[in-house]
């Protein structure tokens, strides 16, 4: 699978978060499916929800983070290992994707962030899966501060599985996919359940509802204006 829309870093979009959902059920319907990829196009991994589709919402069914719940339960549950590949850049719902694959490929020079706070919302719809991933405390800082950390930094605390050199990451990524196809795929779907997240989609869908909270406050409001603007929010002296 590829996020297939550089022009916009790959956000997030309701619509590129339906395709993605048909694509995974799909792999997981075909026998001839082992493993999933989920590649991109262009020079940025993700950018997160889409904010100008997330400015004009008017409920939660029109707002991208809502969606986005449902297809970061699809990556976990699937019964099929998932492997990432970030070459560059990954923040908000794109930091999602990543902790929702099983294994994750990056240029270790990508910036990431969980950049939500500084458009004054909560990462809430990413934190079951990000949990899984990080420590509380850690967890806590990144979400706080909003700052960018390095694929290397995410390597060394779990987020990601190998952070490489740019001119390597399609080697990682191939290696990573032989490693999975040495393996049964019956003891990989049985190993996916067995590590699982108890009630993961319905703690999904519960964070989703609290980040659709956010972005329709007033607070959410002006930070998604404000970037969208190309100026500093009105929290910020």
């Amino acid at each position: 699978m590829t996020l297939d829309a550089p022009e916009r870093r790959n956000a997030l979009s309701t619509r590129m978060i339906a395709r993605l959902r048909e694509a995974v059920a799909a792999a997981a319907a075909d026998e001839a499916v082992r493993v999933i990829v989920l590649d991109h196009a262009g020079p940025v991994f993700c950018a997160g929800a889409d904010l100008r589709e997330s400015a004009a919402a008017t409920g939660p069914d029109d707002l991208p983070a809502a969606h986005l719940a449902e297809l970061l339960a699809d990556l976990c549950e699937v019964p099929k290992p998932v492997v990432a590949v970030a070459r560059g850049a990954a923040k908000g719902g794109g930091m999602g994707l990543l902790a929702a694959a099983d294994l994750v490929v990056c240029d270790g020079s990508a910036k990431l962030a969980f950049s939500e706070v500084r458009l004054g919302v909560v990462p809430a719809v990413i934190g079951p899966v990000v949990a899984r991933r990080l420590s509380p405390a850690l967890m806590r800082r990144l979400f706080l501060t909003g700052e960018s950390f390095t694929a290397v930094q995410a390597s060394h605390w779990g987020l990601v599985s190998a952070a490489t050199a740019a001119d390597a990451v399609d080697l990682h990524r191939d290696e990573a996919v032989e490693h999975l196809l040495a393996g049964g795929p019956g003891a990989q779907a049985g190993i996916k359940a067995l590590t699982a997240t108890a009630d993961l989609r319905e703690r999904l869908r519960a964070a989703a509802a609290l980040t659709a909270e956010y972005f329709f406050s007033d607070e959410g409001r002006e930070g998604v204006r404000s970037f969208i603007e190309k100026r500093t929010p009105s929290w910020v002296d």
